[in-house]
């Protein structure tokens, strides 16, 4: 099997990004995967008007991408724990392996991120989905919409296939959306993912959410409910850590460590 890590930036490279692209390469190392970072690569922005957004989704554009049996596709704010070994391309996904952001329901329901993206937009986008593509868009056990997140995807060759010749193009979706009336997050790369995946019924696994587990900041009255207002998703099982923290990508290597690897009272406010 020939597997890939992808990574990709626009712009100079940050602290974190340069930290982010050592454990990925050590990471690829040890478990026998090619390792690969487009920085300003420019080819699925060439494909819609929002550049860099869909750049994460060149496996899908690019047929360099297509001599890969998997390609792991990750955010440059994404850290693997020390030492780890295990092997992420060892996991049966089918077309497409990704991570759910389970608390993001809730937490949408009671605040707005950013202004606009909020348990009512949620819903208006959902709908817009299934009046296009006539799909049911997943729903977790207490009802709320399942949010896929698009920092860590794993493709195969088969699911990039599948992404080529079934999933609309990226301006298609965009412009639909907008037509809806809905804001930039729900036009852009995670949503478009989402909504193709169940669109065109790809084969796509939900993985261990110990794959992508996040560390970031909660505005508004769930604050209350979490140590240091920080929403901190890791446990026993964590492989990588998605910190989205407040200036993040400019930490030192040792704070972005110590938030992978140690409890959250041994790093806050350092």
């Amino acid at each position: 099997m020939k597997n890939l890590i992808y990574q990709c930036w626009a712009g100079e490279l940050r602290n974190g990004c340069k930290y982010s692209y050592k454990l990925f390469k050590e990471y690829a190392d040890r478990i026998g995967a090619d390792y690969k970072l487009d920085v300003n690569p420019n080819i699925a922005g060439k494909l819609c008007d929002v550049p860099m957004y869909f750049e994460w989704l060149n496996p899908i554009c690019d047929d360099s991408f297509l001599e890969y049996d998997n390609v792991l596709t990750v955010d440059m704010d994404v850290f693997p724990v020390d030492g780890l070994t295990e092997n992420i391309f060892d996991i049966d996904i089918g077309h497409l392996g990704v991570c759910t952001e389970p608390f993001q329901g809730k937490y949408r329901e009671s605040t707005s991120i950013g202004g606009s993206i909020n348990k009512a937009n949620d819903e208006r986008w959902a709908n817009a989905v299934t009046m296009k593509w006539g799909c049911d868009m997943p729903r977790d056990e207490d009802g709320y919409l399942t949010v896929y997140n698009a920092g860590m995807v794993v493709f195969s060759n088969e699911g990039m296939m599948q992404a080529r010749n079934e999933w609309v193009p990226f301006q298609e979706y965009i412009n639909y959306m907008r037509g809806q009336g809905l804001g930039r997050f729900y036009t852009v790369d995670q949503n478009y993912m989402h909504a193709m995946m169940c669109a065109t019924k790809c084969d796509y696994t939900t993985m261990d959410n110990g794959w992508n587990h996040y560390v970031h900041e909660i505005r508004g009255p769930l604050a209350f409910e979490h140590p240091h207002g920080i929403n901190d998703s890791r446990d026993a099982w964590t492989r990588f850590v998605h910190c989205q923290l407040s200036g993040g990508d400019y930490f030192s290597d040792e704070k972005l460590y110590n938030i992978t690897n140690k409890p959250i009272g041994e790093w806050i406010g350092t």
